[in-house]
């Protein structure tokens, strides 16, 4: 019996240092296998009690209630979950359809405006006297800044303008527009005789 205990200690000494030599030589491939056994021999797992439950507010709800199910498919389907929501949603349409009709109203009767103006102007430069800048000059000088204000405006707003149901705004009255411009110019020029008015 002694001899067989004698052999089991040399046996065991020797497969420690054996192993011991192995782990040096290659450490990774023997780590991976000593955390395998490690793992094979780990404790047994804590019953749940009071401390290790989860929180409720982490239990996420079944998908299989009704009221889930009924959100996914309303969201699937791409429609407003709720009725309230579609009828702000259409009340924001209709008052933003409002606004925009409104500022194009704003847009017609300004140019409208701008274009009896220029008309007005227009007709009073042959009332002028011929002699004496300082009677005719300030209204050359009106008519050219309210031609200038009518041209830039009507380039800005011209695709609303051609719309008729706004002011069905026409290219020949564009045209007269610039020969307005073009006459202004001329009637100038033969009052100063400036040339880069030409």
């Amino acid at each position: 019996m002694t001899a067989y205990v004698g052999d089991l200690i040399i046996g065991t000494i020797y497969a420690s240092v054996i192993t011991h030599h192995a782990f040096e030589k290659e450490p990774a491939d023997n780590a991976v296998a000593f955390i395998a056994q490690a793992a094979a021999v780990s404790p047994p797992a804590p019953e749940p009690g009071p401390a290790t439950a989860p929180p409720a507010a982490a239990v996420e709800p079944s998908k299989s209630s009704p009221a889930v199910a009924a959100q996914d498919g309303a969201a699937a389907e791409g429609g407003p979950p709720d009725t309230g929501d579609a009828a702000m949603l259409e009340a924001r349409r209709e008052a933003e359809t409002q606004r925009n009709a409104e500022r194009d109203r704003e847009i017609v009767e300004e140019f409208q405006y701008l274009l009896e103006k220029s008309q007005q102007l227009f007709s009073g430069l042959s009332d002028l006297p011929e002699i004496g800048s300082k009677y005719w000059q300030p209204h050359f000088q009106r008519t050219f800044e309210v031609y200038t204000k009518l041209w830039k405006f009507q380039s800005q707003h011209r695709v609303l303008l051609e719309k008729a149901e706004h002011y069905g705004l026409k290219r020949w009255e564009v045209g007269e527009i610039a020969s307005k411009i073009g006459q202004l110019y001329y009637r100038y020029y033969l009052r100063t005789s400036e040339t880069n008015y030409l």
